[in-house]
């Protein structure tokens, strides 16, 4: 008499593509890239004060508590340990003015978690930037709490930045480049200036790129290209209507454009794999922001340009290298 034989069924899970092979592990991408993450934090603390911190610890907790509970609640293994919540936490604060209320903050990164990534199946799965899907959200929704903007007032050092009452791209838009005339580069290059809690000072941000790039978290392509873009396309409207268009390097100092090429338009899982993918996805990233800035209805466009280059990014994964050589017939 035969017995029924049990065979347990393969466990084979099939992903979207590109699958590639990597040795390192999420958890060391996610925190690698928090620990670049805080020069940019504390500069936002020095220049606003501790309201920056605690916004940045609210919105953090309420990732890895929304990331938990979805995870729970579509019958997935629990992976808060890696860092990826609290990498979107962070990163969601930062572009973010420390005057934003709790509740607002709360509601754009729940929406950021919940709807910018777990839906689709949780890290990797998410076709568009997760942070920014919760911030452009809330950005359209609550517009005037995410419109409030505070002083510098640096914690010992400096002299609070006194030139200009809202952040540079806001006056150049309403008041015209004019009013940035007596403003200091300085100012700008180390944050002295009103706006977000993580983009306001561009040095800190580039030390967390420099660290990103030597630990190879991330590569050259997507923030090289996407800055140059953007500058060789404002010099050429700068150099032919100087009293209208600004010098294009005050539109790389100013907004979320050094953060926004180095931290967000890197994101991995919503960018393409290829070199030259990742330079074309750099290049659209780049020439929309500066069409959004000069002649779009919002004040910076770096987070609608790198959303809008997320949905062209399956396209781009199939711009490949020329492959050199060829392939010999079989009779």
């Amino acid at each position: 008499m035969n017995k029924a034989v049990s065979i347990d069924k393969p466990m084979l899970r099939v992903s979207v593509a590109p699958h590639i092979l990597e040795k390192r592990t999420t958890s060391h991408l996610m925190y690698h890239t928090l620990l670049a993450l805080v020069p940019a934090l504390l500069a936002g603390i020095y220049f606003f004060g501790f309201a920056a911190l605690k916004l940045a610890l609210i919105c953090m907790a309420t990732a890895v508590a929304c990331e938990a509970g979805m995870q729970g609640l579509m019958g997935r293994k629990l992976a808060v340990k890696n860092g990826s919540g609290l990498l979107l936490g962070l990163l969601f604060a930062l572009v973010c003015s420390p005057e934003l209320p709790w509740w607002t903050a709360v509601v754009g990164t729940a929406i950021a978690v919940i709807l910018g990534r777990e839906i689709y199946g949780g890290l990797g799965n998410n076709p568009f930037n997760a942070v920014l899907v919760g911030w452009a959200v809330v950005r359209i929704s609550f517009a005037e709490q995410m419109n409030t903007w505070i002083m510098p007032e640096p914690l010992f050092g400096l002299e609070p930045g006194g030139y200009i009452e809202y952040p540079p791209l806001e006056v150049m838009k309403i008041d015209g480049v004019e009013a940035l005339v007596d403003l200091p580069w300085l100012d700008l290059f180390i944050g002295n200036v009103p706006g977000t809690i993580g983009t306001v000072s561009v040095v800190a941000v580039l030390i967390g790129a420099v660290y990103l790039l030597a630990r190879r978290i991330i590569t050259w392509h997507i923030p090289v290209s996407f800055l140059a873009s953007a500058w060789l396309f404002g010099i050429i409207f700068w150099l032919i209507d100087p009293e209208t268009y600004a010098n294009p390097t005050i539109h790389l100092l100013s907004g979320w454009m050094v953060l926004g090429a180095f931290f967000l338009a890197t994101d991995k899982g919503t960018v393409p794999v290829t070199g030259p993918g990742m330079i074309i996805f750099g290049i659209g990233c780049g020439l929309i922001t500066m069409i959004i800035r000069y002649w779009g209805g919002y004040v910076d466009g770096v987070a609608f340009a790198i959303l809008l280059m997320n949905a062209t990014t399956g396209l781009l994964d199939r711009v490949r290298p020329r492959v050199y050589g060829r392939v010999k017939e079989v009779a």
